[in-house]
């Protein structure tokens, strides 16, 4: 018809017990139960050259699914202290959760379709959060992989960002297939300082 369509999604996440967790100052590991919910709220129409149309409503259910998510959380403080204020935290934080979703599968056996990912900036305790999830329900234990292994598989995920020339981002390093927001907003160098921060707090354990 002279264009395409593509599906925007609210999806929202809820920490629903204890699960494992281990503090390394202003950052938070863990390994955790949750409930995410997905609903499709519309799609964009765009051209072939990607300008886009217009946004269409759709009126669909929700689907919730039970299952287990690796995460971190960071301080808001100590990103200012490195340069991220509150304005670039979001797209910091949702660059480096497509990143680290692209490299799972380096330390667990799945596919990118088996894992989704949620970032905020105002998260479990008010702190900036990245979450990757397992997409079956209860878990299939690509999550937990990633967790025993966060060491490996975030270096692995920083050392792809900034080994991709692009100024900006792109499908090589934090532009994600199937971001229910568009690939909106996404801050490349803020991942790069997003991930440090983690590793540079959890470098002291073996993972």
């Amino acid at each position: 018809p002279g264009y395409s369509t593509f599906a925007r999604e609210r999806t929202d996440i809820v920490v629903t017990g204890a699960g494992e967790r281990e503090s390394y100052g202003a950052v938070t590991l863990g390994l955790v139960p949750v409930s995410v919910t997905r609903r499709v709220i519309g799609y964009l129409r765009r051209t072939p050259s990607g300008e886009v149309i217009d946004f269409v409503e759709l009126d669909m259910p929700e689907q919730v699914l039970p299952t287990t998510a690796v995460m971190y959380t960071v301080t808001a403080k100590h990103l200012a202290d490195n340069g991220i204020d509150l304005l670039r935290v979001p797209g910091s934080l949702h660059a480096a959760e497509h990143a680290a979703i692209g490299l799972l599968p380096l330390v667990a056996s799945c596919d990118r379709g088996d894992i989704g990912g949620l970032s905020t900036a105002i998260g479990e305790d008010g702190l900036p959060t990245v979450f990757v999830y397992d997409g079956h329900p209860g878990g299939a234990g690509f999550a937990e992989r990633g967790y025993r292994l966060a060491g490996t598989w975030l270096r692995a995920t920083l050392d792809a960002i900034e080994a991709c020339d692009c100024p900006h981002g792109c499908p090589s390093c934090v532009q994600s297939p199937k971001c229910g927001n568009g690939n909106d907003p996404l801050d490349k160098a803020g991942a790069v300082v997003v991930l440090k921060s983690v590793l540079s707090h959890i470098q002291s354990e073996s993972r």
